[in-house]
């Protein structure tokens, strides 16, 4: 027994208290009768046990004692099984998952004499997600070969550390090549080796692969390219790719353009780049002209040089679409800010925009009534083939709406984006609430919640409530054709490298299924920046006024990215549908096997929701076989979620759709896609062993360490001849009535003493 401890049903004093009462009570005799010295010595010793059981139980006295045991340990083994795992690992062109297999079955005698040493071995096999893999007979059951979708380090490896948070930690074995592929991990490789440390377990990290720069890699890549593209026919498009180039020092690499229409490719540009050094990357610029309208299919292609280990990803594809004609839009500004004079720059650059400028600065408050509402552009709004998008800039309600006379040209934009037409209102100090708009025909189209008490009166201060008054970096809230305005790095890498807003309009989304928000602030408010809605058009609120800030930092090229596809959204140029029909797949590149959502809107000419629709929708792919897709109601829309194996094959993709409600048709739509014949984990033939001794050395202070794959026999015989058996104590415990037994034994004691001395007592004459 280790040490004895009491807790006590009273107060010490009070104990004290009722240990005086009861053997005081010892000297209380009979008073009708009197007995023998004999006899009250015996009663008195059976008053005094069983006062003093009661005292006992009021004390309830336990013990505390130690055992001391051997602890178990655990050895973890986690090897990568994704498809990088195929590349070549060594001169030899073995591939790195043989090396994995040939680890295992050289080791797997030292496996065996680990468990007989208490140690167990745990193996897991990772990619994007972590399993734990069977054994049979003692023998560790394999993968033929490595098919993970997409290497993530740090998740998987958390993962089997909180498996055995409860056991004693030997080390982590991980055979990787060390390359991450995944975009967004949930778990950061920092963050897990660090929950090793505080484990105080060692990483033993075993890279595997030929690492950039041993001189046997020779690889040529296309590493980025634009996704979507519009242009005007006889209009040049200038094709800007970024080539990589590995191995190849002072060799001609060719370039081609090559354009498809669905049944016949054509090389319509190309050019020739030469690399100065082993390791180079270039932007490669080829230019053509279209001369018929549609929507091609449109590629960079380096032609595969000799020697070249993983050639598929000298290729990366887009769409092009051609028009006939250009988009029009029409910015209305309400204000000389730095805003509207950098779109009035930026978006007439393009070739295919068509921009017209209409000032509506605020008049003097003596003539303001008789100027506002601006009747004349009541044609403009009501004429569907004049403008395709609508861009207001800080422009008041007032400028465009009575609301006494219920009566402006708001009436007939609203009509007008409802029948089709995007509609992207910007931050200011008489945007959204702030200009009034609570109580317009925007009202029901905008997707952020307005109030009338909140409009901003002319000639007065700003109200403060209604804005962020302080920088702001954005971040997308989701992946999304809007938000992805770099084909290279993480997507919220590159939006918290653009210099921070000044400030932005304070919103609050409409909670409706159509209503999506794609950008937020980067802290912890997460204020909703850009929110999207589809009522027929497509309508945009941004809630800044100051992304010119991005043109005169040196991040022009976001800036130009970031709006033009906005204009591009709420134009749908980047599908094929009628006005009653839409398809929402904004994203046209992907990976076989991928997860693709869509959604599908079907409206009124006058941009009503058509609920109860009936549809017809399939798959063509790019073999010719048609499958069926189902569309289901999502709220004031329809969407879809595709099987991963419907998209397992590379090569173009098309959906179509065609909507009927009550047997009469009511519109069809078109949308093309296209699954890459490249794959991220094999497009890159290089490993990084950098990385994993990187990781390995956060643990060197409990022993982490790189090492080659045949080194791992020895670490296993060190542990085999020194296991590392730790003794432990574990503390038991014993409380005075907390067992049946215990309390059993105890009653029945107490009533045999009590029986008894009533017994004598009886006998006596006593009572």
């Amino acid at each position: 027994m280790d040490s004895l401890t009491f807790q006590p049903i009273f107060s010490s004093p009070m104990m004290l208290v009722i240990a005086a009462v009861a053997v005081l009570m010892l000297f209380v005799g009979p008073s009708f009768a009197k007995i023998e010295f004999r006899q009250r010595m015996t009663l008195s010793l059976l008053r005094l046990g069983v006062l003093g059981m009661a005292f006992l139980a009021l004390l309830r006295p336990g013990c505390v004692d130690k055992v001391e045991q051997n602890q178990a340990g655990v050895l973890i083994v986690s090897m990568d099984v994704s498809r990088s795992m195929d590349l070549p690992h060594i001169e030899d062109n073995s591939t790195r998952w043989n090396a994995v297999k040939e680890v295992i079955r050289a080791n797997q005698s030292r496996f065996d004499q680990l468990a007989e040493k208490q140690i167990e071995v745990k193996f897991y096999q990772f990619d994007n997600e972590l399993l734990q893999l069977e054994t049979e007979n003692g023998v560790v059951q394999l993968p033929e070969e490595p098919t993970g979708s997409e290497t993530d380090i740090g998740t998987p490896m958390l993962d089997a550390l909180l498996g055995v948070r409860d056991r004693r930690l030997l080390a982590m074995v991980l055979l990787s090549d060390g390359v991450q592929n995944v975009l967004d991990p949930d778990i950061e490789m920092v963050d897990a080796v660090n929950t090793l440390n505080d484990m105080e377990s060692p990483l033993i990290a075993v890279p595997l692969g030929t690492a950039v720069g041993s001189g046997q890699l020779a690889d040529v890549a296309i590493t980025s390219f634009a996704e979507q593209m519009v242009v005007n026919k006889n209009s040049d498009l200038n094709a800007l790719a970024t080539l990589v180039a590995r191995g190849y020092t002072n060799q001609d690499i060719k370039v081609d353009l090559v354009i498809s229409d669905g049944s016949t490719e054509t090389v319509v540009a190309s050019d020739l780049v030469r690399p100065s050094s082993g390791y180079e990357e270039m932007n490669v610029r080829l230019k053509y002209r279209p001369t018929e309208p549609g929507e091609y299919r449109i590629s960079v292609r380096a032609v595969p040089m000799e020697g070249e280990v993983a050639i598929r990803n000298n290729s990366l594809d887009g769409f092009l679409t051609v028009r006939d004609k250009g988009m029009r839009v029409l910015l209305l500004a309400g204000s000389l800010g730095w805003e509207q004079r950098a779109l009035r720059d930026s978006l007439p650059a393009l070739d295919f925009v068509d921009m017209q400028f209409r000032p509506l600065y605020t008049p003097r408050a003596d003539v303001r009534d008789r100027q506002w509402p601006v009747r004349d552009l009541a044609e403009d709004f009501a004429d569907e083939t004049r403008y395709d998008v609508y861009i207001l800039c800080n422009v008041d309600s007032r400028a465009l709406w009575n609301k006494r006379e219920k009566s402006g040209p708001l009436a007939e934009l609203a009509e007008a984006v409802r029948g089709g037409k995007g509609l992207l209102m910007l931050g200011g100090t008489h945007s959204f609430g702030a200009g009034g708009y609570a109580d317009t025909p925007l009202a029901d189209l905008l997707p952020v919640e307005m109030k009338a008490s909140e409009t901003q009166p002319f000639e007065a201060d700003i109200l403060k409530e209604l804005h962020i008054d302080r920088p702001i970096k954005l971040v997308p809230s989701r992946d999304h054709f809007l938000t992805r305005i770099s084909d290279t790095g993480s997507s919220k890498d590159v939006w918290r490298e653009l210099p921070p807003l000044v400030g932005a309009n304070r919103l609050v989304p409409k909670k409706a299924a159509t209503v999506a928000v794609f950008l937020e602030s980067d802290d912890e408010a997460k204020y909703p920046i850009l929110i999207s809605s589809n009522v027929g058009g497509r309508v945009l609120a941004f809630a800044g006024d100051s992304t010119w800030r991005w043109r005169m930092n040196d991040k022009r090229k976001e800036f130009d990215q970031f709006w033009r596809q906005l204009v591009l959204y709420l134009a749908f140029w980047d599908s094929k549908n009628d006005q009653n029909l839409t398809i929402d797949l904004t994203k046209r590149r992907f990976t076989p096997n991928s997860r693709i959502r869509f959604g599908v809107n079907v409206r009124t000419a006058t941009g009503d929701f058509v609920p109860g629709v009936d549809f017809k929708a399939i798959l063509q792919q790019p073999n010719g076989t048609q499958e069926k897709i189902a569309i289901v109601p999502n709220g004031e829309g329809y969407r879809c979620e595709m099987n991963r194996e419907l998209v397992g094959d590379s090569g173009l993709h098309r959906i179509v759709i065609e909507a009927t409600k009550d047997g009469n048709f009511v519109g069809r739509g078109e949308r093309e896609f296209v699954v890459l014949d490249r794959d991220k984990e094999k497009a890159n033939p290089a490993a990084n062993p950098q990385q994993m001794a990187r990781l390995a050395s956060q643990t060197a202070d409990y022993g982490g360490v790189a090492i080659q794959p045949e080194q791992l026999s020895e670490l296993l015989d060190d542990y085999i001849a020194n296991p590392p058996i730790k003794k432990i104590e574990i503390p038991t415990s014993w409380r005075l009535g907390e067992k049946m037994t215990d309390a059993s034994l105890f009653l029945g004691v107490f009533v045999l003493l009590l029986g008894v001395e009533w017994g004598l007592r009886k006998k006596w004459g006593l009572v």
